[in-house]
């Protein structure tokens, strides 16, 4: 059977009429199931009364993958930096302050490397010459010659 056939059998056929039950019921369900393209309400004056859950379902359910992709992510970081953590106990230990006999051998090695890099003699020739200042009348002569 031809599409152009089916048709013209069903243009020949008289229309029927919906029993007044049925129809009544299926305008019930079909309003009750029936979601607005507006969902936000602009027509009214007032606020969409929705509750959390539907308000969350919005947000999360047109991506729910990429949420899934996201929660996993993290959950490998998270489990990636506890695994990672040092689990070794942290004591603190009590350090006493080192012997005179160590401060005096370090206060020696100290000045016998200034010596073999030759510290000294750079101290005194890289400092400059302290000018004290002079009064302004002295400064402009200098500047001038």
């Amino acid at each position: 059977m031809k599409p152009d056939d089916f048709e013209d059998k069903l243009q020949c056929q008289a229309l029927r009429k919906i029993p007044g039950e049925w129809r009544s019921e299926i305008l019930r369900e079909g309003q009750r199931v029936a979601v607005p393209n507006d969902k936000w309400g602009a027509g009214t004056a007032s606020l969409p009364k929705l509750n959390w859950r539907t308000a969350l379902s919005e947000i999360f359910w047109p991506n729910q993958k990429a949420w899934a992709g996201l929660a996993a992510v993290w959950i490998f970081i998270f489990a990636l930096h506890f695994s990672m953590r040092d689990k070794t106990p942290m004591v603190a230990e009590k350090i006493s302050p080192p012997s005179p006999e160590m401060v005096a051998e370090l206060k020696q090695q100290k000045l016998m490397f200034a010596e073999l890099i030759g510290a000294n003699d750079l101290k005194v020739a890289d400092r400059q010459k302290i000018l004290s200042p002079k009064p302004r009348s002295e400064r402009a002569e200098i500047l001038m010659t």
